[in-house]
């Protein structure tokens, strides 16, 4: 066959992918088929089952929840090549029609009894997900990753989000959205994670806020384990994030890179009960990773730690704290 032919066949069959992807339209207590605003379905996982790579799916305001029983483990799982947008009032015939401030889709892991104890572990999941893959305009909330070390990673990482690449890239993009009031051992925001596989998810216009680890990252925790796990983050909001290590972030590379880019985010009133309120970057001696952030024009303000300042830098055993780093490229924010 030729180069010419085979170019037509690829153009052809790319279009007729185009023709076939679809809005599917959701909204609390539709009964439809999905099809259109008056035809939406009440379901948002039943959505996410249909969707195929190249749909989108348009969520309507209003709280969606991971389960209607008490099974801790059901999340909302994203699948590749899907756009999933919410922010929508149920009439809009572009996503620019979208008011993401006053009409809020929220993705909540409250279920069960009204404390966190038996919440969901992870609200959102994603696992080698390309760069079609867009999750836009939520609120991600109240997860509770507070099962034991020794089982399941998702039962104690990655409240919020928990996006991984295991034997290939996921880099999901994740915009205009909130992801608060989540709780964790370790990630409670996000937890992207790269084992044997590139995680680069791109993070833009989005809000940290009150996501609480026990141990590692509040909002965000990196992890390279034989893997790369280089996110971007522009222009996010990390705010009243708790954690013994790395409030804002935590960056860990084991015998992998955790180099994510932080460029013109601002940190504001995040706590560390021990070290780094903003940023910690671990690496030990032995393990011959990568491990830093890049921050580019980032801002901190009244962030608060027991020893040290906002960034941290672990090697071996020694820590290093500093504002001034050599990867902190203060350009205005």
């Amino acid at each position: 066959m030729s180069v010419k032919r085979v170019l037509l066949l690829t153009a052809l069959i790319l279009a007729i992918s185009h023709l076939q992807a679809k809005v599917i339209y959701v909204k609390k207590g539709g009964i439809g088929n999905g099809s259109s605003w008056s035809q939406a379905m009440g379901s948002l996982h039943d959505a996410l089952l249909r969707a195929k790579s190249g749909d989108s799916i348009w969520v309507a305001s209003d709280k969606f929840f991971t389960a209607k029983d008490n099974d801790r483990t059901k999340s909302f799982v994203i699948p590749d090549g899907v756009s999933l947008f919410g922010g929508f009032i149920g009439f809009e015939s572009s996503v620019e029609q979208r008011d993401l401030s006053n009409n809020m889709t929220i993705l909540s892991g409250e279920i069960g009894q009204p404390s966190k104890d038996d919440n969901a572990y992870t609200v959102v999941y994603t696992k080698n997900a390309s760069s079609a893959t867009v999750i836009d305009g939520f609120v991600i909330m109240a997860g509770s990753a507070t099962g034991s070390a020794s089982q399941n990673p998702m039962h104690h990482k990655g409240a919020g989000m928990y996006n991984e690449a295991v034997n290939g890239p996921s880099s999901p993009v994740i915009r205009n959205c909130i992801i608060a009031e989540n709780i964790a051992r370790e990630g409670a925001g996000m937890y992207n994670f790269a084992s044997n596989g590139k995680c680069e998810p791109v993070v833009e216009n989005c809000q940290f806020v009150h996501n609480l680890s026990d141990v590692d990252g509040g909002a965000v925790f990196n992890d390279g384990n034989n893997g790369s796990c280089n996110p971007r983050f522009t222009d996010c909001y990390f705010q009243a994030n708790e954690a013994t290590y790395g409030a804002g972030m935590f960056n860990k590379a084991d015998y992998g890179t955790s180099q994510p880019v932080v460029r013109n985010c601002l940190f504001v009133g995040n706590v560390a009960y021990i070290r780094a309120s903003g940023v910690y970057n671990d690496r030990t001696a032995s393990s011959k990773g990568t491990c830093e952030a890049i921050m580019i024009g980032c801002r901190f303000e009244k962030n608060s730690s027991s020893v040290g300042n906002e960034i941290s830098t672990r090697v071996g055993n020694f820590n290093f704290s500093s504002l001034e780093s050599s990867n902190l490229r203060s350009t205005g924010y």
